[in-house]
C-alpha cells in the first residue's frame, strides 16, 4: 500500500478523512468483494480489448457513518489496482460545482489514458474519445458518456469510485449508471464502487438505475475489539516497539472499537514516543498524551452534536437516547420509530425521516441482527452533558 506523507515519515497512524491506515485491520470481508471486483474485471477477455469472457462484477455499494473508514477503504483499493492492468477513476463530491462541471470533469477523467501507446486497436478508441469529447457547449449528454466510457473500456479495465454519492445530482447519477450497467450487461470490464453516509439509501431511492437493487451492500461501523487490538498493535510490532499489555489495555479503552479513534490514539503514541526517544510503549507514554487523545475524541463528538443541532433534532435525539438507553436489550429499527411517534403530533413518515436523519449524523447504527446500538458509545455521555448544559442556558433568564 502506497503510504501518505505522515506515514513516509514514520508514523503508521493517520487519523483524518480520507486517509488510509498502513494496516487496514478489521475489514477482510469487505476487501475480500473488492478484490473479487478486480479479478473479475481484469480477467480474459474474448479477443483483444473486447468484452471480458465472464461477467462483469455486482456494483459494490459502501455504507457507513462518518470517521469509520469508508474513504480510506476506498483508498485502499486504488492501491490495490496499482500493480494490475486496470485503471481508476474516482469522483469525490466538491461543494458548489455545478452538476453539469462535475458530469464534464467525470468525461474528462475517463478519457485521460495514462501510459497511452498507439496499439491499432487502441488507437482506434483513442480517436473515438477525442471525437466524443469534442463538445463547446451545452450540457453532456448520456451519448456523450455512454462513448466515452465504452471507449475507455477498449484500452484497459476501469473501476469507478464514485464517493459522498448522496450528495450528487440524482439526475446525474441516473445517467452515470444506466449507462455503466448497459456496458456491464455487455461484459465489458467495469466495475462500480458507490460510498456514503446513510443519508446514501434514500438518495438513491430517487435515482432512476435498476441495477442498484442487485448491488452488494457493504455496511461498516465498529471494528470487532479483536481488530482494534490488532490495528493498535500490529503498527507497533512491525516496527520492532514493544508495547506492553497494560499499555495496550489503556490505548483500547480509549478507542470505543471507533476507525477515527484507534488512528487518533496510535499517531498520539507514536509521536510521544519520537518526542520522548523511547523505544517500547508502556502505560506512562499513553498516559502522557491522554489530554491530546481528549481533544481529538470531543473534536469529533462537537461535530457530530452540531450536525443534530443545525439539523434542529435536538430534543427528538435526546428522546432517543434515553430509550436506547433505558433497555438493557438494543431495540429495533421500529421501535426507535414508534417512539419518536409517542406522545406527539407526529406521523409515521415524519418520525421515519426524523429516524434516518439521526442514523445519518452518526448518532446510532443498525447493525446485521436488525436492532439498534449507539455509533460511538462514549459520545451518548457527552450528548447528554451538552444537552443538558444548553437547556439550562436557554432556560436562563436575562439580567435586567
Amino acid at each position: 500500500m502506497a503510504m501518505t506523507e505522515e506515514q513516509s515519515s514514520g508514523n503508521p497512524f493517520s487519523p483524518g478523512t480520507g486517509l488510509a491506515p498502513e494496516h487496514l485491520a478489521g475489514r477482510k470481508p469487505e476487501q475480500a468483494l473488492l478484490r473479487e471486483a478486480l479479478k473479475d474485471i481484469t480477467g480474459p477477455r474474448k479477443k483483444d480489448y473486447g468484452p471480458l469472457r465472464g461477467q462483469a462484477p455486482r456494483p459494490l455499494k459502501i455504507v457507513g457513518p462518518r470517521g469509520v473508514g469508508k474513504t480510506a477503504l476506498l483508498t485502499w483499493v486504488e492501491d490495490e489496482i496499482e500493480p494490475l492492468e486496470a485503471d481508476v477513476v474516482s469522483l469525490a463530491f466538491v461543494p458548489k460545482r455545478s452538476t453539469k462541471d462535475v458530469f464534464f470533469g467525470l468525461l474528462h477523467k475517463i478519457a485521460t489514458i495514462p501510459d497511452f501507446n498507439k496499439h491499432k486497436a487502441q488507437a482506434q478508441a483513442y480517436k473515438l474519445l477525442q471525437r466524443a469529447l469534442k463538445w463547446k457547449t451545452g450540457e453532456p449528454s448520456l451519448q456523450d458518456f455512454e462513448e466515452v466510457l465504452a471507449a475507455r473500456l477498449k484500452f484497459r479495465p476501469l473501476l469507478l469510485l464514485l464517493d459522498e454519492v448522496m450528495h450528487y445530482d440524482p439526475q446525474m447519477m441516473s445517467q452515470i449508471l444506466q449507462q455503466s450497467q448497459i456496458l456491464m450487461r455487455r461484459r465489458w470490464p467495469l466495475a462500480v464502487v458507490l460510498a456514503g453516509t446513510p443519508a446514501l439509501e434514500a438518495h438513491l431511492d430517487h435515482v432512476d438505475a435498476t441495477f442498484i437493487d442487485r448491488a452488494e451492500d457493504i455496511y461498516i461501523n465498529r471494528l470487532e475489539p479483536e481488530a482494534t487490538r490488532e490495528a493498535l498493535s500490529k503498527p507497533f510490532a512491525d516496527r520492532g516497539v514493544a508495547v506492553s499489555d497494560e499499555a495496550l489495555k489503556l490505548m483500547l479503552n480509549w478507542t470505543d472499537d471507533y476507525p477515527f479513534f484507534i488512528q487518533a490514539v496510535g499517531s498520539q503514541v507514536w509521536k510521544a514516543k519520537g518526542k520522548q526517544g523511547r523505544t517500547e510503549v508502556d502505560v506512562a507514554l499513553v498516559q502522557s498524551v491522554e489530554q491530546a487523545v481528549h481533544r481529538e475524541r470531543v473534536g469529533l463528538y462537537k461535530k457530530i452534536y452540531r450536525r443534530i443541532r443545525n439539523a434542529r433534532l435536538l430534543e427528538h435525539a435526546s428522546k432517543t437516547v434515553a430509550f436506547i438507553d433505558a433497555d438493557p436489550e438494543p431495540p429495533k429499527p421500529e421501535q426507535v420509530i414508534a417512539y419518536l411517534e409517542e406522545g406527539t403530533s407526529l406521523k409515521f413518515e415524519d418520525a421515519l425521516e426524523i429516524y434516518n436523519q439521526l442514523l445519518d449524523a452518526g448518532l446510532f447504527w443498525e447493525l446485521n441482527d436488525d436492532r439498534v446500538y449507539p455509533a460511538i458509545p462514549s459520545f451518548f455521555n457527552y450528548f447528554k452533558e451538552e444537552y443538558k448544559q444548553g437547556r439550562k442556558a436557554g432556560r436562563a433568564k436575562p439580567n435586567l
